[in-house]
């Protein structure tokens, strides 16, 4: 089963998020900011990290910064929330999504991420995807 990791310190849209990536087939993993969210990542791997980018203790854009230069996770889906209308150029994000998230437009988004993911890790290790 995908985990994702949900990452934002606004209760109520969190409970959302996790409802919706539940009921699409997710195994959920939430954390109210980015400090708990690294503490999530010592219990076991996670396959895509969604998280806000203004969030106290630790904001998304740092967890991803911790993500990225981390050996083990460095090569996890990381999707960037916000409500600012331009993403932030010094994050090395997969994804970046405005708030309020449009929960169709978040599962499309982790669904294709992760699809070109796996694809990037089978062409690095030499195998070829075929394409229909």
């Amino acid at each position: 089963m995908t985990t994702v990791l949900l990452v934002d310190d606004e209760p109520e849209t969190l409970a959302a998020w996790e409802l919706c990536c539940e009921h699409d087939g997710y195994e959920v993993k939430a954390a109210g900011d980015g400090q708990a969210a690294l503490a999530v990542l010592t219990t076991g791997p996670v396959d895509v990290v969604v998280a806000d980018w203004r969030m106290p203790k630790m904001s998304g854009s740092t967890l991803c910064h911790h993500i990225r230069n981390t050996s083990g996770l460095a090569g996890t889906v990381f999707i960037l929330v916000s409500a600012e209308s331009t993403p932030p150029a010094f994050v090395q994000y997969d994804g970046f999504l405005r708030k309020p998230v449009d929960v169709p437009e978040l599962l499309a988004t982790m669904r294709r991420l992760l699809a070109e993911h796996a694809a990037d890790g089978a062409a690095a290790h030499g195998h070829t995807a075929s394409r229909h």
